[in-house]
């Protein structure tokens, strides 16, 4: 009985001991887990305040936005010309605007090549008025048209004066020789097309034309430059290293200029430069003093042989040759044109855009029309009134139909350019919108300008040369404004 009791004793003692111990036990891990527990509501609360207080991957799309809308923008003033800051408002800032990329050409003529550019174009989203306007000045830089110069006008009456008394420009006073010498590119890009034949067949006609016309006496020379080699890189250096002189200054023989024009075609490079001061040599003999000399630059292209023509253009014209430079662009393009311009204006010249042989012929009409008046002078007939004023007002209307004409083309090209930007969906509607409001705007100012030259030169129908060079030179010594 003792030895039983002693048994249950000592196996409750053995449970209670068991109890105690997982009583411990669970206790432990209860406090590890509340532990745990609270320790990683902390952590949970503390990242919340973080991403409460940062959120950085809300920072860093904004900062990408706004990385993108810098970049779309600096890349929109890159397609904007150097020099382009403003939109054109008087005369003076449209004709002096220079030719964009695409100047000269009716759209359709190059709209794969236009739309390869537009393709450049960033879509910026809600664009401001800046922005409408930067995305004006780059396409101004591509359809910019050349507008006609008040210059241009002040030349023409020195030629319709030829040999006037009154001529202050020693170069247009009649002398003792009449000389026309013309400086022909016949680079590979005159085998192009204009009106039917090739820009080289339609040059040598007219050449042919003009020489044929010229009176007893007066003599014509042609110089050709670009005839050698090829357009290959290898034929480059024979190529600009050739201007040659295919009919010496001389009176016009038909069989001796037939045989000329027959020696080139059209081949290689462009050393616009070269050709000029090689033409200068051809004058030497036939100084300024005692001659007539004027010299016609028939070109497509620009100097792509590492020339300076700009710089010889104005030796040649402070020599004492002292030549009438006329510069003739024949199908250029906006650079060709910016580049011949130049030219022209450093030779105390002018430059005329040509598309064909019948435009061709019409600016060689000019010379004949002088060499006339000499051949009189020369027989000693009686003067006429050389009146030099701009009584023709035939010539007026042709100079105010060419600029509408040239603002009517520019407003053509722009509108077909929204066409395709909306067709291709390269900018948004409101931004095409934006964009042909502005054209409108500008193309009414355009005709405006326009008309406003034009009723000045009407003015001046009735004054006399000298009036009508002061009348002129005070009027486009500044801008002209609106009326």
């Amino acid at each position: 009985m003792n030895r039983q009791v002693k048994k249950g004793q000592m196996l409750f003692a053995i449970l209670l001991a068991c109890f105690i111990s997982l009583s411990a036990c669970s206790g432990e891990e209860q406090s590890t887990s509340t532990d745990s527990s609270e320790t990683s509501l902390q952590n949970t609360d503390k990242e919340q305040t973080e991403t409460a207080d940062s959120n950085p991957a809300e920072e860093t799309i904004s900062k990408q936005t706004a990385t993108s809308r810098e970049e779309q923008i600096e890349a929109l003033k890159a397609l904007i010309p150097e020099g382009l800051t403003k939109l054109p408002e008087t005369a003076e800032e449209f004709y002096n605007l220079p030719p964009g990329r695409f100047s000269g050409v009716s759209y359709g003529k190059q709209d794969e090549e236009i739309e390869k550019v537009l393709q450049q174009f960033p879509n910026i989203e809600n664009p401001d008025p800046e922005i409408i306007k930067l995305y004006y000045l780059a396409l101004l830089g591509l359809f910019a048209e050349d507008y006609p110069e008040p210059q241009e006008i002040i030349n023409q009456i020195k030629l319709a004066s030829f040999g006037s008394p009154e001529m202050d420009d020693p170069r247009f006073q009649f002398k003792e020789q009449y000389n026309v010498m013309i400086v022909l590119d016949a680079s590979g890009s005159m085998g192009n097309m204009a009106g039917g034949k090739t820009r080289m067949e339609a040059a040598k006609e007219a050449i042919r034309s003009f020489a044929a016309s010229l009176p007893a006496g007066a003599r014509v020379g042609l110089r050709v430059y670009g005839h050698e080699g090829t357009g290959s890189e290898a034929d480059k250096a024979l190529s600009c290293s050739k201007s040659d002189v295919m009919y010496p200054l001389q009176a016009y023989d038909r069989q001796k200029l037939d045989s000329a024009l027959a020696q080139f075609k059209p081949a290689g490079w462009t050393p616009i430069a070269l050709a000029l001061e090689q033409a200068q040599k051809d004058l030497q003999s036939y100084k300024g003093e005692q001659s007539t000399n004027i010299i016609y630059l028939v070109s497509d292209g620009i100097e792509t042989c590492g020339g300076d023509p700009v710089k010889v253009a104005k030796q040649l014209a402070d020599s004492d040759v002292t030549p009438i430079v006329n510069v003739v662009g024949f199908g250029a393009d906006g650079e060709a044109q910016r580049q011949l311009k130049q030219v022209a204006e450093a030779a105390g010249g002018r430059y005329v855009l040509i598309q064909d042989q019948k435009e061709l012929e019409k600016e060689f009409q000019q010379a004949e029309e002088i060499a006339r008046k000499w051949r009189k002078w020369k027989d000693g007939a009686s003067h006429e009134a050389f009146s030099a004023n701009l009584s023709q007002a035939v010539e007026i209307s042709v100079y105010g139909s060419t600029w509408q004409i040239t603002a009517q083309r520019e407003s053509y090209n722009f509108y077909s350019a929204f066409s395709n930007i909306r067709r291709l969906k390269i900018l948004d509607k409101q931004t095409i919108g934006e964009l042909e409001k502005m054209e409108k705007e500008q193309e009414k100012l355009a005709t405006q300008r326009g008309k406003e030259i034009e009723a000045f030169l009407d003015e001046l129908n009735d004054k006399t040369y000298r009036e009508t060079i002061d009348a002129i030179n005070k009027q486009y010594s500044k801008n002209v404004k609106a009326k």
